[in-house]
């Protein structure tokens, strides 16, 4: 079963590239983020074209989910947004050595739910403060 069909998410096939340019979330791994020696993943909405901002069209949150390498699927936040705010949203992550992907939905008010998914290479999640040994010893399967 596919991440959209969970949720519901329009079907993004029927729907043309500016339209989802607007509403498809983009996801970035942010490696020692500002300094601080831990990851974070950046989530933003609009950012290859800028969706409407307006009370009457708006993105009203993104919520973003890691998947571990046993299909598990983790919460990891929410961020909600109002007209007017640029839906653009930095979650902390813990662990980050467990997860091999992660999938984002962003909630339009006007068109419903849009997700994106980022798979997680071996060799980033093995770099991210989780070792093969550790990781395995505490469960979370690399």
């Amino acid at each position: 079963m596919e991440f959209s069909e969970i949720i519901g998410s329009e079907d993004t096939n029927n729907v043309d590239d500016r339209s989802k340019g607007r509403h498809i979330p983009t996801i970035e791994v942010l490696r020692n983020y500002e300094g601080t020696g831990k990851e974070y993943i950046r989530v933003v909405v609009g950012e290859k074209a800028i969706h409407p901002n307006t009370p009457e069209h708006h993105i009203e949150y993104i919520e973003l989910y890691g998947r571990t390498k046993m299909m598990d699927t983790v919460t990891i936040g929410r961020a909600t947004f109002g007209p007017g705010v640029k839906p653009d949203a930095v979650f902390g992550v813990v662990y980050f050595g467990k997860y091999r992907e992660f999938c984002a939905i962003a909630y339009c008010n006007v068109h419903g739910p849009w997700e994106n998914c980022i798979e997680i290479r071996e060799e980033l999640r093995l770099t991210a403060g989780c070792r093969r040994e550790k990781c395995l010893q505490e469960g979370f399967g690399v």
